[in-house]
């Protein structure tokens, strides 16, 4: 079995990753929607505390990923792309990754700041990074919610690019990111 990415295509562990990253995100998505929505309360901490260990698992899962996806080869495109798009699509996948590994730093930044733990499955409490400080907190909050929604338009970017390959050029791009083997 291919355990990292090649010249000509994506590992098993790649694919698997790409997509298990993609439901993590959608959840956290909705988490953090959800409870930008509600009034203070246990419902919200509730939701809030969800989105925090939700992020500190992704952001393990997204370090190994970010990590392997530097240094790796990147596969081939599929077909005969254009070279800005092909730029363009690299650099974005590249911000997709690392935003999973930025965001959960920056939220536990600001929950530190906040006074507030972040607590795990089975009563495991992160330490603070900082000490109770409000500047820290608004300036970490404001950046949290400037990087997801950058990394939506990112993402939307993505989402654009896959529909693009499948739909419009009617290259294996997307049977690609599915598992399958195609020719180059």
């Amino acid at each position: 079995m291919q355990m990292r990415d090649t010249g000509l295509g994506f590992s098993p562990i790649t694919i698997g990753l790409h997509w298990l990253i993609a439901a993590a995100v959608s959840v956290m998505v909705w988490l953090g929607l959800s409870a930008g929505q509600m009034d203070a309360g246990a419902a919200k901490a509730e939701l809030i505390a969800m989105h925090s260990t939700l992020g500190t698992v992704l952001f393990v899962v997204a370090a190994y990923r970010l990590w392997a996806r530097l240094t790796s080869y990147h596969p081939l495109p599929v077909g005969t792309p254009n070279p800005i798009e092909v730029m363009i699509s690299r650099s974005v996948a590249v911000a997709l990754a690392l935003a999973p590994v930025l965001l959960p730093l920056d939220g536990w930044l600001a929950m530190s700041a906040a006074g507030d733990v972040v607590r795990l499955p089975g009563g495991i409490a992160l330490p603070a990074i900082v000490g109770l400080n409000p500047e820290v907190e608004y300036v970490a909050r404001l950046l949290h919610k400037i990087g997801a929604y950058a990394f939506l338009a990112g993402l939307a970017l993505h989402i654009f690019g896959a529909m693009k390959n499948h739909f419009v050029l009617k290259n294996d791009t997307l049977k690609r990111m599915l598992g399958k083997r195609v020719e180059l």
